[in-house]
């Protein structure tokens, strides 16, 4: 873009903010009454499979990766638990969500006051390299019953998808047969089918309103929108979820006619990709005060958002369920459907599977988005979602795309120099031809 560097937009603050902080002292005060409410608490993957329990009814999911993060987010718990899992011989290059979580629990602190939340049961698929092998080391310390989803390997779109989604189908009835014997709870077909259905919809209206912040000014920052995802990640499912989406797209909607900006100096915009340092997300600060605003990214937009993508590769956000025709008759219809939204999410589809697939995905998001560069985090906490990068680097430098890499680790502050990055960054944003802002 262009570098008017006189021009300041109008900007306000988002009133859907105090609603999503709510929602989430809500959920982790609720993980930890569980039991004086009668509910079930069920560990697992934040977002993943945690709408296939609803049809048990009264069930808390706890998540590992937003837990971890959020301890990762506060070195001085943080530093305890991730020394109290490495003790055990759990080496730095584990996953940093688990090693977090996995250190809460062998404290037995949990992060929000009182002993770690002991969860009924837990139920995983495996998505990435440590996702099962975390709750089932979890499932056996505690002693608790586990249950572990096989996901069919490979990117979505290709021959096999029809053959890959009955595959994962089945094994979320098996799962429900599982659930029902352990828990001694009869399984509601209606719940879930609400759930899902929820799920859903709640997905293409973060969707829709990801799609948004391609209007210059954006309406929001990645920093915000860091927080506005959680109720997708750990609420899903949920009717109150789904409301703040409704409500969060509204009044991003009203931003846009209005041409309220999320920085009132915006000059420059850029994609961040991969998972930010939760410890240190001062760096987007640091970054507005040349004018820079990250618009999105690969982890925030796709983790929670669903999107089709066009035959020229444009994305778009897909219908609402009750405009795509579709009918659950059976619990196997509502599987199916539940299959297909779970591998057709753009993460699972193609950017854990190969790097010119996420390679395409990266500069989609550039241009689409109207970036001027690229800010990439090689986060050494996450094999997932950090797979590929030095690739995604070099597709990005023979495009043409400014890029600044920096190194360091989502949620163990041990792994991160924040004078390096800063200085880093501040170098990459004096290539780009951009000052500091006087304040005055």
């Amino acid at each position: 873009m262009k570098q008017v560097l006189d021009r300041k937009y109008q900007t306000r603050p988002l009133q859907n903010w105090k609603k999503c902080r709510e929602l989430r002292q809500q959920y982790y005060q609720e993980i930890a009454t569980t039991r004086e409410h009668g509910k079930l608490l069920v560990g697992g993957s934040a977002g993943g499979l945690s709408i296939l329990p609803s049809g048990l009814g009264n069930v808390v999911w706890m998540g590992g990766e937003t837990y971890g993060a959020t301890v990762g987010a506060d070195p001085s718990f943080s530093y305890p638990c991730l020394e109290a899992t490495e003790a055990e011989g759990y080496g730095r290059d584990t996953c940093v969500y688990f090693r977090n979580y996995f250190g809460s629990l062998l404290l037995d602190k949990y992060y929000f006051g009182g002993s770690f939340p002991k969860a009924d049961f837990y139920i995983q698929s495996h998505t990435c390299d440590v996702h099962c092998k975390w709750y089932q080391t979890v499932s056996e310390y505690v002693g608790v019953p586990f249950f572990g989803i096989d996901m069919p390997p490979g990117p979505w779109g290709d021959e096999r998808a029809e053959e890959r989604i009955k595959y994962l189908s089945n094994q979320f009835l098996d799962a429900i047969e599982w659930m029902q014997k352990i828990s001694g709870r009869e399984y509601d077909d209606e719940k879930l089918a609400k759930a899902v259905i929820n799920s859903w919809d709640a997905s293409v209206y973060w969707a829709r309103t990801c799609f948004l912040n391609q209007n210059i000014p954006a309406p929001l920052d990645q920093k915000s929108m860091l927080t506005l995802f959680l109720p997708l990640m750990v609420l899903r499912g949920e009717d109150r979820s789904l409301d703040f989406y409704k409500e969060l797209l509204s009044e991003v909607e009203d931003r846009v006619r209005d041409g309220i900006a999320t920085l009132e100096t915006e000059r420059y915009r850029y994609i961040h990709e991969g998972i930010p340092p939760w410890h240190s997300l001062r760096i987007y600060r640091v970054l507005e005060e040349y004018g820079a605003v990250s618009v999105g990214s690969l982890y925030q937009f796709c983790m929670t958002g669903q999107w089709d993508i066009e035959e020229d590769g444009i994305w778009n956000a897909p219908r609402l369920f009750k405009d795509l025709g579709i009918e659950f008759k059976t619990r196997e219809d509502i599987t199916r459907f539940y299959a297909r939204a779970y591998l057709g999410n753009i993460n699972y589809r193609g950017s854990f599977w190969s790097a010119d697939i996420k390679n395409q995905q990266i500069i989609q998001l550039y241009n689409q988005w109207h970036a001027d560069g690229v800010v990439m985090h090689l986060n050494r906490g996450c094999k997932g979602t950090g797979g590929y990068m030095l690739e995604n680097r070099l597709a990005l430098i023979e495009a043409g795309i400014p890029i600044v890499d920096y190194e360091g680790n989502a949620a163990d502050r041990r792994d991160f120099d924040d004078a390096q990055v800063i200085d880093r960054l501040e170098s990459f944003m004096e290539s780009q031809g951009l000052t500091r802002i006087s304040k005055e």
